[in-house]
């Protein structure tokens, strides 16, 4: 049982491995380094021509939803005007960013890092 559970522990970890590194070269083929920002990453998703664009008035306020997916890659984007309300970016089924305006504290000017999996035990 002990093997079974390592072997899936060990898959597990390729995969996930396999979705950041995918998620670094995305990142650095839109901003030139391995790191973006919530901001960046929302701008790119907004200026794409392949976005999916929804706009809708919910008791007075207007929030924008935008989708968008680029291979494995796949971007979900909320908006007040210019105020981004919640970000999220996917690969290989595995969130690599989760921004939330009312939760994070992190700035959205602050550069996202991604965790190098090769050396997580």
């Amino acid at each position: 049982m002990n093997r079974s559970f390592q072997n899936l522990f060990n898959k597990a970890k390729m995969t996930l491995n396999h979705a950041f590194s995918h998620a670094k070269e995305t990142l650095y083929s839109i901003t030139g380094t391995s790191s973006a920002s919530v901001q960046q990453i929302a701008d790119f998703v907004r200026s794409h021509p392949d976005v999916k664009f929804v706009k809708r008035d919910y008791l007075g306020m207007t929030l924008s939803f935008y989708e968008l997916v680029q291979g494995e890659m796949r971007y979900y984007l909320e908006t007040n005007h210019s105020k981004i309300l919640h970000l999220d970016v996917h690969s290989h089924n595995h969130t690599v960013v989760a921004y939330r305006s009312y939760r994070d504290q992190l700035s959205i000017d602050t550069p996202v890092k991604f965790p190098d999996m090769q050396n997580a035990k």
